[in-house]
């Protein structure tokens, strides 16, 4: 069997074949042009953008500034290196975090690309990391508040032998005074601590001061009764312990520092020398330096007014004589005896 060939179907074919490949070929190179710009535009928005942006939680910024790019992965380029000129910052702001090409961007650039500000007294930390830095926004506000607060008053007892034993009055009525306190207040980031920077009284707490009285006798005074004991024959008659008084029955009047209840002794020891180098008579007493300084003047008397000693001076003391405790000289051990121990009242002399 023979077959004929047409010369011209043969012809027509491989024309065929050119303009397939033909066609193939131009469509791989439009592809390839197409490819090409689009590698080209988004390499050169890649450069132009402020910073090419990535929220940590996936989600987009929320950023509304023209040509930004949200990428769903940064290039790190070749070998995991970041490019030259390029560093990353993970912003930490308002309870957001983004990751961000910074392309040498600086600080108030980013702000008002992400659209946050600065308040005046916010700040900002940066902390180097591999890859450039986690820079965090600081929201900062310092106020200054002030609370009143009462001072509680005292109260002071104040003994006066002119009233008797178990009574008792409020002389003065206390009065709470009042504080200032001023605090720092410092929010930081949603968090508030407070500190108190100053406190000042303004107005000053006033004592509660009672009275009680010491005297187991008389109110107004003493009555000698002309005891062998008397040193004197003066004796009390009237005390006035606002102005810290008392009037003798002569009519003179002797002002004091101090009115104490004591303990009294007596004792004797004729040519014996006192603690401050005088001759031990009567007159001269020993006392608790501690409690009456040496050299006071003094008048003593017993509580009950049934004693006179009178004037003495505080010359001496003794190794029993603790506190509140006087020690009265007298010339006879038989003076001693009969004075005993008794309670008195001994008035410090102005």
């Amino acid at each position: 069997m023979f077959y004929s060939v047409d010369p011209f179907n043969q012809k027509r074919t491989g024309v065929c074949i050119r303009k397939v490949v033909y066609i193939a070929l131009s469509a791989l190179a439009a592809v390839a042009i197409i490819i090409f710009i689009s590698f080209s535009a988004l390499a050169g928005q890649f450069d132009s953008l402020s910073a090419a942006a990535l929220p940590q939680n996936g989600s987009s910024s929320g950023a509304t500034i023209a040509n930004l790019h949200v990428v769903e992965e940064i290039d790190l380029g070749d070998q995991g290196i970041f490019p030259a000129g390029h560093e990353l910052a993970t912003i930490h702001v308002d309870g957001q975090v983004y990751t961000v090409d910074t392309h040498e961007k600086t600080e108030e650039e980013l702000a008002q690309l992400f659209g946050f500000t600065l308040e005046n007294q916010d700040y900002t930390e940066q902390v180097a990391n591999e890859y450039g830095y986690d820079l965090y926004v600081n929201r900062l506000t310092v106020e200054t508040t002030t609370e009143e607060v009462e001072v509680p008053y005292e109260t002071v007892r104040v003994a006066d032998d002119t009233m008797k034993k178990g009574e008792e009055v409020v002389t003065t009525e206390g009065q709470n005074g009042v504080q200032v306190d001023t605090y720092e207040v410092r929010t930081l980031n949603g968090e508030t601590t407070t500190t108190l920077i100053s406190s000042e009284v303004t107005v000053e707490p006033v004592d509660q001061v009672i009275t009680y009285g010491t005297n187991s006798g008389k109110v107004t005074g003493f009555t000698n009764h002309g005891s062998s004991l008397d040193l004197t024959s003066e004796t009390i008659t009237h005390v006035d312990s606002a102005s810290k008084t008392f009037t003798l029955s002569s009519g003179e009047v002797y002002s004091y520092s101090q009115a104490l209840s004591c303990t009294g002794f007596a004792y004797c020891q004729p040519g014996g020398i006192t603690a401050t180098g005088t001759a031990a008579r009567q007159g001269a007493i020993a006392v608790d330096p501690s409690v009456i300084p040496l050299g006071s003047r003094l008048f003593v008397i017993a509580s009950d007014g049934s004693v006179v000693y009178g004037f003495a001076t505080a010359e001496d003391t003794g190794g029993n004589i603790k506190g509140n405790k006087v020690d009265l000289y007298y010339n006879t051990e038989s003076l001693c005896y009969s004075f005993g121990r008794r309670d008195v009242t001994v008035y410090v002399l102005n």
